[in-house]
């Protein structure tokens, strides 16, 4: 009987000690493997989620930037000096004069705010800085970003700013002035190990850059002929000869490129003058005129 339990006793086998805990370290492993690479993924999409956001909402702050920027400029002074549109054109710092406030209408409006885009690279923030038309308080926001000036607003544009000087926030298509800025937004999506830079272009023409930039005093006087004054724009003043500008006056005689004949019998008379530029842009004067 023995003799034949002997081969059922031998198929009845189990694993050594020995062979059960490799067993088990090589199970442990392949768990750690999945759950890193589980791990890893769910970081990953949460990291991606955080980058989108972040993305949306710097979007949405650089689109109101550039529709405020798009409204940027300043009336004709009553001098016949230009006037200014940009106040500062920095590599990552913008100050300019418009006629808009982030995220509310220009419409109706005569007064110019004074507003700022700074990027303080040190915590690697945007910032807006604003100053409303008619508020008290310094007209200059200082060297501080953000603003630490009297009446001055500020708020954060977005976070993870990694523009430097070699890769600047702002470009200008020109200057004197300035008629167009470029915004090259580069926010980090990464880690300290890992960077993942995105960067977000966007920027406009400033309308008040582009339209004439010339006030009463580049208009003279000439002579009376019948009752008419002869009035002469200075094509040489704010671009006005590369705008093509037009210089014109209700029931007005054009004689020339910038000259017209105006009604200017009796007492002296302020006469409304047009500049219009070749875009249709226009700048409005009121020039005393007399025979």
């Amino acid at each position: 009987m023995s003799a034949h339990l002997r081969p059922s006793l031998r198929a009845e086998d189990g694993f050594t000690l020995t062979e059960l805990l490799v067993a088990m370290t090589l199970s442990l492993i392949v768990l750690f493997a999945v759950l890193g690479a589980f791990d890893a993924f769910n970081g990953g999409i949460a990291a991606n989620n955080r980058l989108t956001g972040a993305e949306d909402t710097a979007r949405r702050e650089v689109a109101a930037m550039v529709r405020v920027l798009r409204d940027a400029g300043a009336p004709a002074p009553a001098s016949g000096s230009q006037p200014t549109t940009v106040v500062h054109a920095g590599a990552n710092d913008l100050v300019f004069l418009s006629t808009s406030w982030p995220g509310e209408s220009a419409s109706g409006t005569t007064a110019h705010h004074v507003l700022r885009l700074c990027l303080d690279t040190a915590t690697r923030t945007l910032w807006f800085d604003g100053l409303r038309g008619g508020t008290a308080g310094s007209a200059s926001p200082g060297s501080a970003c953000p603003s630490q000036a009297s009446g001055w607003t500020s708020r954060v544009v977005a976070r993870d700013v990694v523009n430097t000087a070699a890769q600047p926030l702002f470009r200008y298509g020109s200057s004197s002035p300035v008629r167009t800025v470029s915004i090259a937004l580069r926010l980090e999506g990464g880690t300290a190990a890992s960077s993942r830079p995105l960067e977000l272009r966007s920027g406009g023409a400033l309308r008040g850059a582009l339209a004439p930039q010339v006030g009463p005093g580049d208009v003279t006087v000439g002579p009376c002929e019948a009752g008419k004054a002869l009035l002469t724009l200075n094509l040489a003043a704010g671009g006005a000869s590369t705008n093509g500008a037009k210089l014109t006056a209700s029931n007005s005689i054009t004689v020339g490129p910038g000259r017209i004949l105006v009604n200017a019998s009796g007492t002296p008379a302020t006469v409304a003058l047009t500049v219009t530029n070749a875009l249709g842009l226009q700048t409005l004067l009121l020039k005393p005129v007399s025979c």
